[in-house]
């Protein structure tokens, strides 16, 4: 069976089993559901690893291939989330819708824009070949480990985001660190810085001050008007007594 035929049966049993799960009752779900998973899982294990290699290699870069891989991992993690909800609960059905909506547009663009451009870029031989090998490798992830292998899917289409979380994890944990390493800040005192001594006391005089103030001292004030000269003071006058004392001296000299 050519590659591309393979895989749009694929799509169809898995379109079914969508179906199927819609219309079940509650003790058919859990069943119905595994089936689902196991289905997905290997139908894009095939593509990942062998279909949109040897897609490239006969188209070459391709924005469908590149969309293809970021559909898987939005399909992966929905599955995930399907697995996690119990089958009676209204959770269940809402993720149930997601993921339908997811695949079926998946299925479009592959079917209707991707698998025209493989046909044409391959030949019927190569396809018949490429198609076997689809084949065989999707009955080796069914019988494996599915939930296994969609853990490490989900795991490998999320590594810049898990990357991104560690980083912004470590820098509140750096930012602690060296904050612990920086010395102490010095607290501002909240006293007044005491004055200098000379402050205390009263300035002491620098020399050019003390010289100021002595000119000012010896210095007449300048009031604006001259100082008035001062009168020549008065001859003491002499006692009575002394004038007698006088009068008795001559008497007795006469």
């Amino acid at each position: 069976m050519k590659a591309t035929d393979l895989l749009k049966e694929q799509h169809q049993e898995v379109d079914e089993l969508f179906e199927r799960i819609s219309q079940a009752g509650d003790n058919e779900i859990s069943a119905l559901r595994d089936e689902l998973v196991a289905n997905l899982v290997g139908h894009s294990a095939i593509e990942e690893e062998i279909f949109y290699p040897e897609t490239r290699e006969a188209l070459g870069a391709s924005p469908l291939i590149a969309t293809s891989y970021e559909e898987h991992s939005l399909v992966h993690i929905m599955l995930q989330k399907l697995l996690s909800a119990e089958p009676g609960d209204e959770s269940f059905h809402a993720r149930l819708g997601v993921l339908k909506e997811l695949v079926q547009h998946h299925v479009q663009e592959e079917e209707q824009e991707l698998f025209p451009q493989v046909e044409s870029a391959m030949g019927a031989e190569r396809l018949e070949e490429l198609g076997d090998r689809l084949e065989s490798r999707f009955d080796q992830v069914r019988k494996s480990n599915v939930e296994a292998l969609l853990t490490q899917n989900v795991a490998k289409s999320m590594p810049a985001a898990a990357s991104g979380r560690r980083t912004r994890a470590a820098k509140p944990a750096a930012r602690k660190s060296a904050a612990a390493k920086r010395p102490p800040a010095k607290r501002a005192s909240t006293q007044r810085a005491e004055p200098a001594r000379g402050a205390q006391k009263g300035r002491r005089s620098t020399p050019a001050a003390t010289g100021r103030k002595k000119a000012a001292e010896t210095a007449p004030a300048k009031t604006g008007r001259a100082a008035p000269a001062r009168k020549p003071s008065r001859p003491a006058k002499t006692s009575r007594t002394g004038r007698k004392g006088g009068r008795s001296s001559s008497a007795s000299a006469r």
